[in-house]
């Protein structure tokens, strides 16, 4: 295919007079099928698929002439598409059960990394505005990487992994005024604090316009084109409603970029948002795989070649100072131990956002095509690194731990500070210890509660605490894998512990602190995949639930009642269908 694709290639652009009008359709053909060929090399690096979009977009700019201009115009819907989805999947109420730690450690975090890089670009000898512009954008993490890590490993209802998605909802939010700034620093002449005044005031202007489209107009037309049962008239409907905000905002001086953003976060909270996705979302991905090969495209391949030492040294530079940055607001706001060193290494990359800063500023005429291609290098050569560093965070956790042993003065920043915060719950004996307080070990907490069953909570979530501290639960607030909190627990005197909560490596230490503390307790624990459940049954816990499967067994019992079928039977195929459930191998570390 990549031969075929090389030879299709080289007769439309040397036997371009055999073609004649039919150049556009040759140049889509084109693009599309390396859109293909880079997404697929993607996935089996297992990389984001805009990285393999960008990386075939450099090699074929290396050879195709750069001077196609109806391609541009294609990418430019698939900016625009992209913006729109991106604000589409911001959601303000995921920032509610940390809103103070994501929204001021969101902000500290920017206005630091911003800082510190500027100067850092200043003493390479950057240009101020240059410095700027590369500041802000290096300062942005990958929404889209640090998400499909945190759920490969189960980790996006852990403590590092709320702390992670609520900075990064912060740093989404944080492009509007950037965009802003980006458009206002690009006047020339007069004076520029009035510019930026003037476009701010343009700003809140537009956001009302935008706020009043999508929450008034769009609803009522939505559910007027639905009584039409028509996918093909939503379809349209939704991508006139980006496109048309896009153009709206463009009249205002500002980029269409930002226009199609502010368009996806007003609806972003509002019922018509899954309608809206649901039909844009395949025309979004074939767009916006043609805009990351567009982007690879117009990049300057030598700048890679020449400017490579500066890049494996600046994507250094951005890894420490992003990792510093994150672990000083961590423990600004009380979060150390685990969840301040993994939550501040996985935020270390630059994101996809930076992509769309460095453009629009090569674009407003702010820095060159060639400083343009510089930034994205970095932020791509980031990106690569990153699942890298990532899944080496939890081991250096554990040796940044060991290490500070002996050092008082690191081992509070390596443990939890908490152990010495909670009240004495007194003598303990027969009770129940339930680590975790969340969608599961509620639940748990609400039946042993009905039952009149002595239970004791361990998490890490002040919201949740504090809920259960309302209710007159006994609580202990802590990391639950610290063998000090779950001391305080008083393990050794306890019935039995429920493990909730959804960290997997976080319930694998919990287990062996708890077995060493009391070899002779019984532990029952959730997991979500066979390969878990088989580490836990490994790790010997006396049962391991697993909620998909428990969910999988309540439905066909649902189905096999309403077909008719007897109790017994039921019983019979449900007693089966857990013998052949039951895990016996050995589990693959």
């Amino acid at each position: 295919m990549a031969c075929l694709l090389i030879l299709y290639t080289y007769s439309i652009f040397n036997y371009n007079e055999v073609m004649g009008n039919l150049g556009l359709l040759n140049i889509i053909f084109i693009f599309l099928l390396a859109s293909f060929l880079g997404g697929l090399a993607a996935r089996i690096l297992k990389l984001q698929p805009f990285v393999g979009y960008i990386i075939i977009g450099i090699l074929f700019g290396s050879f195709l002439p750069k001077d196609l201009i109806e391609i541009d115009k294609l990418a430019e819907i698939g900016a625009i598409l992209l913006l729109f989805s991106l604000g589409l999947e911001l959601s303000l109420s995921k920032l509610q059960r940390i809103l103070k730690v994501a929204v001021w450690g969101g902000i500290i975090q920017l206005v630091f990394s911003s800082v510190l890089f500027f100067i850092i670009l200043l003493l390479f000898g950057f240009s101020q505005v240059l410095s700027l512009i590369l500041a802000i954008g290096f300062s942005l993490s990958s929404t889209a990487v640090v998400v499909k890590l945190l759920s490969e490993k189960g980790d996006l209802e852990s403590v590092h992994g709320e702390l992670m998605v609520g900075w990064l909802l912060v740093q989404d939010l944080a492009v509007l005024p950037i965009m802003i700034f980006l458009t206002s620093l690009s006047t020339r002449g007069g004076n520029w604090f009035l510019s930026l005044a003037l476009m701010s005031a343009k700003g809140f202007l537009i956001i009302g316009l935008v706020v009043l489209l999508g929450r008034l107009i769009l609803p009522y037309l939505i559910h007027k084109v639905a009584s039409f049962n028509s996918r093909e008239l939503l379809l349209l409907l939704s991508v006139i409603f980006a496109l048309g905000t896009a153009f709206l905002v463009n009249l205002f001086g500002f980029s269409f970029a930002l226009g199609a953003f502010l368009a996806g976060v007003v609806i972003s909270d509002s019922q018509e948002k899954h309608a809206v996705f649901a039909e844009t979302r395949s025309l979004r991905d074939l767009f916006v795989a043609l805009f990351f090969v567009t982007l690879g495209f117009s990049l300057i391949p030598s700048v890679f070649i020449k400017s490579s030492f500066l890049i494996l040294i600046l994507v250094l530079l951005i890894f420490l100072v992003k990792f510093l940055v994150f672990l000083l607001v961590n423990f600004t706001f009380g979060y150390y131990g685990k969840a301040a060193i993994i939550s501040s290494l996985g935020l270390t990359q630059v994101g996809e956002f930076s992509f769309i800063i460095f453009s629009q500023a090569n674009l407003l005429g702010l820095i060159s095509p060639e400083n343009a291609s510089l930034g994205i290098a970095v932020a791509l050569s980031s990106l690569i690194l990153s699942p890298i560093v990532f899944k080496y965070s939890y081991t250096l956790w554990k040796r940044l731990k060991l290490a500070a042993e002996n050092r008082p003065f690191l081992l509070k920043y390596m443990l939890s500070p908490e152990r010495n915060k909670n009240h004495n719950l007194g003598e303990l004996s027969g009770h129940i210890v339930v680590c975790g307080f969340g969608r599961v070990g509620k639940w748990v907490c609400k039946a042993l509660e009905s039952l009149g069953i002595d239970f004791v909570i361990v998490d890490y979530n002040e919201k949740a605490i504090r809920e259960a501290k309302e209710k007159g639960i006994k609580v202990i607030y802590g990391d639950a894998s610290d063998p000090e909190i779950i001391k305080q627990a008083q393990v050794a005197s306890s019935k039995c512990v429920v493990i909730a909560i959804p960290d997997k490596l976080a319930q694998e230490e919990l287990i062996t602190h708890i077995q060493t503390i009391s070899p002779n307790v019984k532990i029952f624990a959730r997991a979500h995949f066979d390969e878990d459940a088989v580490r836990l049954r490994f790790l010997r816990v006396d049962k391991v639930v697993q909620p998909e499967f428990e969910a999988a067994i309540g439905i066909v019992s649902s189905v096999l009642s309403a077909l008719g079928k007897s109790n017994p039977e039921i019983k019979s195929k449900i007693r089966n269908l857990r013998r052949s459930h039951t895990i016996s191998e050995e589990p693959s570390f």
